[in-house]
C-alpha cells in the first residue's frame, strides 16, 4: 500500500510542480549535497516545490518539481553555479 501511495503522490506533485531539474545520482548516492540542496531551496521557495526519486534515460535521478519556469531556471543556475 505504501509504493502505491507514494507513487500517486508523485503523479500529483508531477501535475501541481510542471517544471522539473533532474540532478542525476551517482552510485554512491548525493550525501551532504542533497541537504545543501534541500537548505538553499526551503530558503528560496519556502514549501513551493517537491522533490521525488526518478529513473530518466536509465539513470538514477532526484527530481525537483517547481511551479514555474523560473524557479526551475533558478534553481539549476544554483546547481551549475557549485550549489
Amino acid at each position: 500500500m505504501g509504493r502505491y501511495k507514494s507513487v500517486m503522490m508523485a503523479e500529483a506533485d508531477a501535475k501541481a510542480f510542471p517544471y522539473h531539474v533532474d540532478v542525476p545520482v551517482p552510485g554512491n548516492g548525493l550525501g551532504k549535497q542533497m541537504d545543501r540542496m534541500a537548505d538553499w531551496l526551503r530558503g528560496a521557495f519556502g514549501p513551493e516545490w517537491r522533490a521525488h526519486g526518478a529513473v530518466a534515460g536509465g539513470i538514477h535521478v532526484a527530481r525537483y518539481m517547481f511551479r514555474t519556469q523560473m524557479d526551475a531556471d533558478a534553481f539549476r543556475r544554483a546547481l551549475d553555479d557549485g550549489l
